[in-house]
């Protein structure tokens, strides 16, 4: 009975996350380990005699596409600091939180989870060529404490993986 809460929030968050004016259309990439195990350990790969902590932790990866998905900032305007000369700020944040939704609903064809270590692309337009702005999900909150709860995603900046002309084939 409890869970109809968070049921009817969930359902009213994709609403609202889907259909408001500042969503950004965005892409999911999960990382896949391209080693291989020896076949000795039987299943995942191992580095030194331990099995691999997380994904992250191995040279050897290709990107994957998840899905698709609409993605809304969390916290818009947050008070930031300013420089020495109050000309400009700084930013207001290491973490930026968003709420994410995939454009299938999970159990439908495309539908996705988004998990920790995803990395988010915002498209910064409706072209194929518009730039793709990434940030990788470093963690994952909610706060409504019942299930099925609504989550909420916390993520950093990886400019080092920006695309700017996801057509040409510098990037």
């Amino acid at each position: 009975m409890l869970n109809n809460v968070s049921t009817g929030i969930n359902a009213i968050a994709r609403n609202v996350i889907i259909n408001h004016p500042n969503t950004f259309n965005c892409e999911l990439y999960r990382r896949e380990v391209l080693r291989v195990s020896d076949g000795s350990t039987g299943g995942a790969p191992t580095m030194g005699g331990m099995m691999v902590l997380s994904v992250e932790d191995e040279s050897e990866i290709t990107w994957s596409l998840v899905g698709v998905g609409y993605a809304l900032s969390a916290e818009t305007f947050q008070p930031s600091q300013m420089m020495d000369r109050r000309d400009a700020n700084n930013g207001y944040a290491d973490e930026i939180r968003f709420l994410v939704e995939p454009e299938a609903i999970i159990g439908d064809a495309g539908g996705f989870e988004v998990k920790k270590d995803d990395v988010m692309y915002l498209v910064m337009g409706v072209e194929d060529s518009s730039p793709r702005i990434a940030y990788e999900i470093i963690g994952i909150e909610t706060v409504v404490n019942v299930p099925p709860y609504v989550p909420r995603y916390i993520t950093n900046r990886r400019d080092d993986l920006d695309i700017m002309d996801p057509t040409s084939s510098d990037d």
